[in-house]
């Protein structure tokens, strides 16, 4: 099939695959009202995507951005600004709160992402790299439940963020930001469930429940302060970091 319209080939593929392309949904999900169920349900909607998309080659012209090892590259580098960062200030005097509670807890969290780190790569991550590049897995990178859903058909409202990827980011997409939003769940059972469907081994659990165990909110509020990226005042930032820590949570591993 020719196509001259990218985006438009993009959608004729996944239609061919069972995947219809809509506009919106009638409804927006809230996650204070998602139940364990919900869960499984939309862990189902993302492994029949995978499976109906595994092996996409760009025959229909959509260029799929790679981001096979992004993230983790990137919490690398977070690891190593928050280092730096810490090391500066134990050598002068906090001048703020912010700076104070960094200090007091800042290499708390720098173990934490540390050791997810060093937990996937001591658990085969490159092999699992090297798995999704050979059956060039696509992810669908929102995997909201705003975003993807099961009528008759998948549906799917947003297919900007569909990348190549590992199919494990999906489910570490998912999850996170459940976890971050304070819901409890089983998430040990919803990883086992989801990696029986995809047929993955028991490092891609590893990698999961590592990933979401990295301490992403308080690295990502430390970001912010270092590079002053939000017009907060000192106090905004001090919210910010606490309710951070909080959404973090502990760690899984």
């Amino acid at each position: 099939m020719y196509c001259d319209n990218l985006t438009l080939c993009f959608i004729k593929y996944l239609e061919s695959k069972g995947i219809k392309k809509i506009d919106e949904f009638k409804d927006q999900i809230q996650y204070e009202n998602l139940t364990a169920g919900m869960v499984k349900e939309q862990i189902l909607n993302i492994t029949e995507f995978h499976s109906n998309t595994l092996g996409y080659m760009e025959v229909m012209n959509k260029r799929l951005d790679n981001n096979i090892g992004k993230t983790v590259e990137q919490y690398k580098i977070y690891i190593k600004r928050l280092s730096k960062d810490l090391d500066n200030l134990s050598k002068k005097t906090p001048v703020n709160e912010f700076e104070k509670i960094l200090l007091d807890k800042g290499d708390i969290y720098l173990t934490r992402a540390r050791k997810v780190i060093d937990t996937i790569y001591i658990n085969n991550y490159i092999g699992l790299i090297m798995r999704s590049m050979k059956r060039s897995e696509m992810c669908i990178g929102d995997t909201s439940f705003n975003n993807l859903r099961r009528e008759d058909f998948i549906e799917i409202r947003n297919i900007k963020d569909c990348c190549y990827d590992m199919v494990e980011m999906d489910l570490v997409h998912l999850l996170g930001k459940i976890r971050r939003k304070g819901i409890e769940l089983n998430f040990g059972e919803l990883v086992k469930e989801f990696c029986y469907l995809e047929s993955l081994e028991k490092d891609s659990e590893l990698f999961i429940i590592s990933l979401i165990s990295y301490p992403y909110e308080f690295m990502k509020c430390c970001n912010r302060y270092r590079e002053k990226s939000k017009s907060w005042t000192e106090d905004e930032y001090v919210l910010k970091l606490k309710k951070a820590m909080v959404a973090d949570g502990n760690s899984l591993i």
